[in-house]
């Protein structure tokens, strides 16, 4: 018997709701718990700009982010 054995690691899908509320929190925080990095970035700053424009769109981009997010998670496929 081997001393290491092989270690199989499994990582869980995300949560759905959970990625909304991390994009409610930190818009595209919720793309980067769904495991996009560039989305939950380009989210990022695409929400931030929106906010600097103009309230009203600012909020509709937010929202919509948060959308996203939970959809990138009930999508998840893995790796």
């Amino acid at each position: 018997m081997d001393v290491f054995e092989d270690e199989i690691l499994v990582r869980r899908a995300p949560h759905p709701g959970i990625a909304a509320v991390l994009s409610v929190v930190l818009p595209g925080l919720g793309q980067v718990y769904a495991g996009n990095l560039l989305t939950g970035a380009l989210w990022f700053l695409f929400t931030g700009f929106a906010y600097w424009a103009v309230l009203i769109p600012g909020f509709l981009a937010h929202g919509f982010c948060v959308w996203c997010a939970y959809r990138a998670a009930k999508d998840w496929r893995g790796y």
